[in-house]
């Protein structure tokens, strides 16, 4: 059982290790080259602009070359412009090199200014790396993915998450019947996966309402930082199937609903039941666990993707979320008695999450530009 343990700390730490490997190579300098004339209009337009993305991107670096008074920075840029493959007989101005591209003049903030801006972020390099036996890999495309399988298996791993499913498994042990048991744990499952994506979906919805405000994004970390010292601590004052949010009392209240449940009844009453449980139980789970999915939501409202894209990452988080659970339910099925283990890998992913919701909690207080995948 050490050993298990101790496998899946170190498989998810290499996860976690990848997700920062990402976030660190996205932060690699990027060089500007810009040269301009000292009397030309258009070139302190586009130096108020890279002022802009100097400040947005902090790991931009402006080299400046005045020409018009200059020979040697004059000298250079037909240097440069030849090596590009670009007509050189005159020097036109202001010019900008950012990788491979070559800009010259600017109409503005919306037009050029935007193509400056792409090739800033196409620039970021490095763009791949090879990894014995994966081959090429790309921090920046596998990042936002990589998180939500992440924080979405570290939020399943919690006794807010499990109890009840636990308390349901032994309730369905008594009645020796493999379909009722699908038929009743499957569909609490899927409800409970359901109405967990809609609640996220809710609270996506307001931060995109919302936009890019500092302040709100400070509180979301903040109330991360707050869950995951919460997290780390119950680690060290761990007690086996308890969550903490509830009580004693609504402990025997819900076990008193899926006794109703398992009694004989009409199909429609049976599954109304299951979904009326799943939606208390996932109220429940929101408040025990509210740090993930907060700051989950968060990061995707930030991300330059479509709205399809968000949402197929939520359902990414999800499916991730709801993985243990089913993974419980179907060895409890096949062989007919409940798994035991639960509790011991809830305790340490409590640890392992808790460090991790901090980090991601610091970083969109201090650096939300490290979370910026897309």
């Amino acid at each position: 059982m050490f050993y298990r343990r101790l496998l899946t700390i170190l498989f998810l730490s290499i996860l976690f290790a990848s997700f920062l490997a990402g976030t660190a190579f996205s932060q690699e300098k990027v060089e500007l080259h810009f040269f301009y004339g000292s009397t030309c209009p258009h070139c302190r337009e586009a130096e108020v602009f890279l002022g802009k993305m100097k400040e947005k991107y902090e790991n931009l670096e402006i080299k400046s070359y005045e020409v018009f008074e200059n020979a040697e920075n004059a000298q250079l840029l037909r240097e440069m412009l030849k090596q590009a493959g670009q007509n050189n007989s005159y020097l036109w101005v202001p010019v900008i090199f950012v990788g491979k591209e070559v800009i010259v003049g600017f109409q503005g903030d919306k037009t050029t200014g935007q193509e400056i801006e792409q090739a800033i972020v196409d620039s970021q390099a490095p763009k791949t790396f090879k990894l014995p036996l994966i081959g090429e890999f790309d921090p920046k495309k596998i990042s936002l993915p990589l998180l939500a399988v992440v924080i979405g298996l570290m939020d399943g791993f919690n006794p807010c998450a499990m109890w009840v499913l636990l308390l349901l498994i032994s309730l369905l042990l008594t009645v020796k019947s493999k379909k009722q048991m699908w038929l009743v744990g499957g569909t609490f499952i899927l409800a409970s996966g359901i109405l967990y994506f809609l609640f996220m979906s809710v609270w996506l919805s307001l931060f995109l309402f919302l936009g890019y405000i500092s302040i709100v994004r400070i509180i979301i970390g903040l109330v991360a930082v707050g869950a995951a010292i919460w997290r780390i601590r119950d680690f060290f004052t761990w007690q086996p199937g308890v969550c903490k949010v509830t009580d004693e009392k609504s402990h025997s209240e819900i076990e008193g609903k899926i006794r109703k449940i398992l009694k004989p009844a009409a199909l429609p009453a049976t599954f109304l039941g299951i979904i009326a449980l799943a939606f208390s139980v996932n109220l429940v789970e929101f408040f025990c666990s509210a740090g993930f999915p907060a700051i989950f939501t968060q990061v995707l409202a930030i991300q330059k993707v479509s709205s399809l894209s968000r949402y197929l990452y939520l359902l990414i988080y999800d499916l991730f979320y709801m993985l243990d659970d089913l993974v419980v339910f179907s060895l409890a099925v096949i062989t007919l008695q409940k798994i035991g283990f639960t509790d011991k890998y809830s305790r340490w992913s409590a640890l392992i999450g808790g460090i991790l919701l901090l980090l991601l909690g610091l970083a969109l207080v201090f650096k939300p530009d490290l979370l910026m995948f897309a």
